[in-house]
């Protein structure tokens, strides 16, 4: 086992869940959603890191009972970004997002199935297909810009641009993490990764004033 990555992905775990629970416990629809999307990837990669730390033999089902989670944050994500639309609007919206998560998490199950693997150095690589790898890139995109636009309009002064950028950094790595095959790219990345979560987290954690949000 590798522990660098073995700590990106806990450490992956512990941000998520923090910001999740704290932006989930706010009295705002947007940062509610929000905090369920984050919440949602917090056990995509609580799944993820298990898998990491354990290498099972089946290894390609514990890397697709994560996915489950990881789109069902991006269908919560839409739904943040989408919170100042009219209801129907957002249900319209809402209903195909749901769409294209059951038709992309068919495609890369069973169409075009993920083959997931570890390199001699303990990096793990999702190996995804290159089709797939569009889809999530267009789905993480279309759903985390419009939310993270307006999540960081909800928060005064710095506060705002260090939510938006941070998560950007984690919406960049993301795709970072989908796509590389090569072994330096995602030890860079992860670092970049870490480092950004670590500064949010902090930042939310010994600062009162970050929670004076907009109304």
């Amino acid at each position: 086992m590798n522990l660098l990555v073995a700590l990106f992905f806990l450490h992956n775990v512990l941000a998520t869940a923090f910001l999740g629970g704290k932006f989930f416990s706010r009295n705002d629809k947007v940062l509610k959603s929000f905090g369920i999307a984050l919440l949602l990837n917090c056990v995509a990669f609580a799944i993820w890191s298990f898998a990491v730390i354990t290498k099972p033999e089946n290894l390609t089902t514990y890397v697709t009972y994560g996915v489950i989670f990881f789109i069902a944050a991006l269908v919560f994500l839409l739904n943040t970004g989408a919170q100042n639309l009219k209801s129907d609007t957002r249900m319209r919206l809402l209903i195909a997002g749901s769409i294209f998560g059951l038709v992309l998490f068919y495609l890369r199950t069973f169409a075009y199935p993920a083959t997931p693997s570890f390199s001699p150095e303990g990096f793990f690589f999702f190996n995804i297909h290159p089709l797939i790898q569009m889809f999530y890139i267009f789905g993480l995109v279309i759903s985390s810009l419009p939310a993270l636009n307006l999540v960081a309009s909800k928060f005064k002064n710095m506060y705002g641009m260090l939510i938006w950028f941070c998560f950007v950094i984690e919406v960049i790595g993301g795709i970072i993490l989908i796509t590389t095959t090569d072994a330096q790219v995602l030890y860079l990345s992860g670092w970049i990764m870490g480092i950004a979560y670590f500064t949010l987290w902090a930042s939310l954690l010994f600062s009162k004033k970050a929670w004076l949000t907009n109304k």
